[in-house]
């Protein structure tokens, strides 16, 4: 039931050209060897592995499937690793599935990890998962010890937010939250350290209608990323969706929306991201978002927004990009062949 849950949520599209949370590049210039008499196998070895691989989709800026893996605590609330017992961890499972499998972790456009990284995971599961004992306490076989022997420790650099949105004193209303999870939104925490919430359709996308999108409207102080895509939204929910303040994405593609509600996402003075693809929208649209200073991407491919009216609103927004999808190559003129006699 758990991997099913993982499958289905690692489906969502949410994800993005702009990240809530970046990871600090200049992380400590000091590296060494792992010392396998004082070090501990969980944060000098596993740690640094989970950390290279695994913590950019299931980490403190993205929870894919539910599931973050930077930090022991976190690690246990997914309760997919079970100390003892590797067949049972469904972080095992997802790792050693082939590498064309599309449930495989990482997935194929990510970083995969290597063979004696998974191997070195499998042990420090096997042995109980311990998040504080040293790796001398270990039962350590001889091919273990001799990859452990190869590696180097430096300390992970810090965490840096991204945006400008200010913190939150308190979080959402318990009862607002699970009115909209019980509708079959996703709904979760951002990110470990913020209040903030993303929802995505996804799972409901041919039920969820205008009325669905009222019960957006009491987190609007903590609704910062949303998706609706392929749902049933229209025009008529463009009030509501105005009134989602703190939005800083906001997917809308393949929807029946029209210009009626770019007039209303207009007022949406944080967001960042917005993809209207497969609408109807058109340039009329698109005079409505001139205010939005804040846009860094417009996705508008297949719709009726023309050159002329995109290349408009980037003036009005400097460094805005505005994907317009693929287009035909013009067919050069070929000169005419001659005739046969």
């Amino acid at each position: 039931m758990l991997l099913q849950k993982l499958i289905t949520a690692l489906t969502i599209t949410a994800i993005s050209a702009v990240s809530f949370m970046i990871q600090n590049a200049s992380a400590e210039d000091e590296k060494r060897k792992v010392n396998p008499e004082a070090d501990k196998a969980y944060e000098h070895v596993i740690a640094p592995i989970l950390a290279s691989r695994c913590t950019g989709c299931h980490g403190p800026n993205k929870a894919k499937g539910k599931m973050r893996l930077h930090t022991k605590d976190e690690i246990q609330k997914s309760k997919v690793i079970v100390g003892g017992k590797t067949e049972e961890s469904t972080l095992i499972e997802r790792i050693m599935l082939p590498d064309d499998d599309e449930d495989v972790m990482p997935p194929e456009d990510k970083d995969r990890l290597s063979a004696e990284q998974k191997k070195i995971i499998n042990w420090w599961i096997a042995e109980g998962a311990s998040f504080d004992k040293k790796i001398s306490e270990l039962n350590v076989p001889d091919d273990i010890g001799a990859i452990i022997a190869g590696l180097v420790y430096s300390k992970p650099g810090a965490i840096t937010k991204a945006f400008n949105l200010p913190e939150l004193a308190q979080p959402a209303d318990p009862g607002a939250v699970g009115a909209i999870d019980k509708a079959g939104v996703l709904i979760m925490q951002l990110a470990q350290d913020t209040k903030y919430l993303s929802a995505n359709a996804i799972n409901i996308a041919k039920s969820f209608n205008d009325a669905q999108v009222k019960l957006l409207v009491p987190v609007k102080s903590h609704l910062t990323w949303l998706d609706v895509s392929r749902s049933g939204i229209t025009d008529q929910s463009a009030s509501d969706v105005g009134q989602l303040s703190m939005l800083t994405k906001l997917h809308l593609e393949n929807t029946s929306i029209t210009d009626q509600m770019l007039q209303h996402v207009g007022k949406l003075s944080n967001l960042e991201y917005l993809n209207v693809y497969g609408t109807k929208v058109t340039d009329a649209g698109l005079e409505h978002l001139k205010g939005l200073k804040k846009l860094k991407k417009l996705y508008v491919w297949q719709t009726g927004i023309t050159e002329a009216g995109a290349n408009k609103l980037k003036e009005a927004i400097p460094g805005l990009d505005i994907n317009m999808g693929w287009k035909e190559p013009k067919k050069e003129d070929k000169p005419e062949e001659p005739k046969k006699e």
